[in-house]
């Protein structure tokens, strides 16, 4: 039986949640470090990495908790979600078109503001892929298609890594190859239908309400695994993400919901991932 691990975008605030109902999991006995495949977009794909080599997402909060605080005080993250949501909004373009403006916006972004360093400060600085299964979806800057890298591929672990943690406007896209890649959740905040094959999956997904992506009960549809179990937000949480004033202490408040949502979905959770 093989089980598979989806570790959705979810930015430097809802990042820690995730961290949050991974480690509360662990603590109720179930532990999803043990899956066969990882599936990690963006934020999730640190947090897989990590996983994967057998690390502990909990481990890597503060260093984003860090980098949050640092990016907002710059006023970085509110400009340049602001500047990126109005490209992916606009549904009179097709999907495919708007990730390629997305792509020339990344081109245009010439120096990091420094978040694409939150891969090197959680521990990823090594260029070696895990021996088990890890996928990790950029899009493509001047196609606007997915791609997907994982073990034996051309890039290394840091470089695929950074790639789809590369939001424009806030990172320069990541060259491999000779081909150039940015954010893997401008194509889906999940990707989960690469868990294809895998018999229970498991998606951990912090951001949902995105409706001009793909949706993952779309992505779902086509897995067709024998059991399935989606963990999102839950309305405490939510209330969280939703602050308009920033707490510098916002990132471990975060954590400690997923904590906390987490005991109280153990038992669905526990029946899905160990039968």
């Amino acid at each position: 039986m093989a089980r598979a691990l989806v570790l959705g975008l979810g930015g430097l605030i809802r990042a820690p949640w995730q961290a949050g109902i991974i480690a509360g999991l662990r603590r109720a006995g179930t532990d999803l470090g043990a899956a066969d495949v990882f599936v990690g977009t963006a934020t999730g794909a640190i947090f897989a990495a990590l996983l994967a080599a057998c690390g502990d997402p909990a481990d890597a909060v503060p260093d984003i908790a860090a980098e949050d605080q640092r990016l907002r005080a710059a006023g970085v993250i509110p400009e340049g979600y602001q500047k990126v949501l109005a490209v992916l909004s606009d549904t009179s373009v097709p999907p495919d078109e708007r990730r390629r403006r997305l792509g020339r916006m990344a081109v245009d972004t010439r120096t990091s503001t420094g978040s694409g360093d939150v891969a090197r400060l959680c521990g990823l600085a090594s260029p070696d892929w895990p021996e088990r299964r890890l996928r990790i979806p950029t899009v493509d800057v001047a196609t606007g298609a997915r791609v997907v890298f994982e073990r034996g591929g051309d890039a290394t672990l840091d470089q695929a890594v950074r790639a789809s943690y590369a939001a424009p406007t806030l990172e320069p896209p990541v060259e491999i190859a000779g081909n150039r890649y940015m954010d893997g959740g401008l194509y889906s905040t999940t990707n989960a239908d690469l868990a294809a094959g895998c018999d229970r999956v498991v998606v951990i997904a912090p951001l949902l309400e995105l409706a001009f992506v793909p949706t993952l009960e779309r992505e779902l549809a086509a897995l067709g695994p024998e059991r399935v179990e989606v963990v999102a937000p839950d309305a405490a949480t939510g209330e969280l993400f939703a602050l308009t004033t920033f707490d510098p202490d916002l990132p471990n408040s975060t954590f400690e919901a997923g904590l906390r949502q987490a005991a109280e979905q153990a038992p669905a959770l526990a029946g899905a991932w160990d039968g």
